[in-house]
């Protein structure tokens, strides 16, 4: 079961010291954490430390719409996706499909070549603050949808889940209560939450660390190929 973002906050202030086993933090203390925790975002996922989410959605489409808002408040409304993973109508009691088309052939084939009532192709624009999916041919009736999507969730709210795999949720604790020890100092705290923010952090950037490709010692050069130091011998 995925925990809330709340109880990540009062698990890294009870780590910090700022309240204790039993306490409950103030609101200004959550308030506080949570811009800090949104701080740490930020941070990871310039290491390129967040995976893609999978979302799904289901709704009805709406007779002869043919544009869909999707985004956080939008038509479909779920965290705006860096991309669409497949997109499906009941038609018959059978989802079927729609084909993902770039713009370019949206625009200048889809809407040419495919005829019929039925929804068959759809596009995906990435625009902010919403996304958009445009679908042809336009419905005619109120077929339901089944749309699977992915984004990185690098920004919270209080009641938030936190839908990350398995090891984000000590990597974000350790790391917030660092940066609270900022604002609350406890020097009886300092090594041991450093430690292990640090510890924890390393072993996620091996985990998420690619292979580099190996060399050989072809193409004209002389000597062997020294892996050690990306170097010929002589």
């Amino acid at each position: 079961m995925a925990r809330k973002v709340r109880q990540l906050l009062i698990d890294s202030l009870r780590t910090v010291g700022v309240v204790g086993a039993i306490e409950v933090p103030t609101a200004e203390e959550i308030g506080h954490a949570l811009n800090e925790l949104n701080n740490l975002m930020a941070m990871l996922d310039l290491k390129k430390l967040f995976p893609y989410v999978e979302v799904t959605n289901t709704g009805t489409l709406t007779t002869s719409q043919e544009f869909y808002t999707i985004g956080t408040g939008g038509d479909i409304d779920t965290p705006r996706p860096n991309s669409l993973l497949t997109f499906a109508i009941n038609y018959g009691g059978i989802y079927r499909p729609l084909i993902q088309e770039s713009t370019i052939a949206f625009d200048n084939e889809a809407r040419i070549t495919s005829f019929g009532s039925i929804p068959s192709v759809f596009v995906y624009r990435t625009k902010f603050p919403f996304a958009e999916i445009q679908i042809f041919p336009v419905p005619t009736q109120p077929f339901e949808y089944t749309v699977t999507s992915n984004f990185k969730q690098i920004e919270f709210g209080l009641n938030d889940e936190i839908l990350l795999p398995s090891g984000y949720y000590p990597l974000l604790q350790y790391n917030l209560a660092e940066l609270l020890l900022i604002h609350y100092p406890n020097p009886a705290k300092v090594q041991m939450v450093s430690g292990t923010a640090n510890r924890i952090l390393g072993d996620m950037m091996r985990q998420n660390s690619k292979v580099g490709k190996l060399k050989d010692d072809f193409g004209g050069q002389r000597g062997k190929y020294d892996i050690l130091t990306d170097s010929y011998t002589r």
